[in-house]
């Protein structure tokens, strides 16, 4: 009778010792999906309210939800036929009636245009490249403390892009503040860059730039598009 209570004993302990395996192997497993698959939010759960924003920044105050494609970081545009092929990858300058379009990824193409204008090209060939380390060297450092780094972003298949100049100023020092109105869609959109718009949707910003006289721009504010 001993033995049989001895045998029946050792047989709950192999037991629960199988299923706190079990149970750990399981808790590993979703950890590491979520450490994979998320992270963009893990990296803003530990970054601290010194980085504020998160890699997917919402500019609009009203609560929306989106079906996002896939994240893929390791995307390459260049070998996505629809993209490159049915998308006008172009990006139009208006300045009153000035109205220019050229492909935004030869800068060549843009020789001759003010220093904000070849900012702009600058900057969406950044986004497409997924390239966050560049991005974050394009805000001012009032920008960066108020708001705080991007953390990470996929490469965007950015497309019809719309830069329309509503003002320039140009100071005694030779500082220039410009404001935009600057307007983008994004295929295939995955919200680690834009979270408050939808595939191949749009909704433009207000981009407040500042130059110095010898041609460096710097991001001082984007704020969301205000009809009123």
């Amino acid at each position: 009778m001993a033995e049989d209570v001895k045998r029946t004993a050792e047989k709950h302990r192999k037991r629960r010792i199988l299923i706190i395996v079990l149970v750990a192997v399981t808790l590993l497993s979703g950890l590491s999906w979520v450490l994979t698959e998320h992270a963009d939010w893990v990296g803003r759960l530990f970054a601290g309210k010194k980085q504020k924003t998160s890699s997917s920044v919402m500019y609009s105050d009203e609560i929306r939800s989106y079906a996002f494609y896939k994240t893929d970081y390791n995307l390459d545009p260049t070998k996505d036929e629809e993209y490159m092929n049915n998308k006008v990858r172009f990006l139009w300058y208006k300045d009153g009636p000035l109205e220019v379009g050229n492909p935004f990824d030869d800068i060549s193409l843009w020789e001759g245009y003010n220093d904000a204008v070849l900012f702009f090209v600058r900057y969406f060939q950044t986004v497409l490249a997924g390239d966050v380390e560049t991005y974050n060297t394009y805000f001012t450092e009032r920008y960066l403390r108020d708001v705080g780094e991007h953390l990470r972003f996929a490469p965007q298949m950015v497309y019809d892009i719309r830069v329309d100049q509503l003002s320039e100023n140009t100071d005694s020092a030779g500082v220039t503040t410009w404001t935009f109105e600057v307007g983008y869609r994004i295929y295939r959109n995955d919200g680690t860059f834009r979270n408050d718009i939808s595939s191949d949707g749009s909704r433009p910003l207000i981009f407040t730039l500042i130059g110095d006289a010898h041609g460096h721009v710097l991001i001082d504010s984007i704020e969301r598009y205000r009809s009123n």
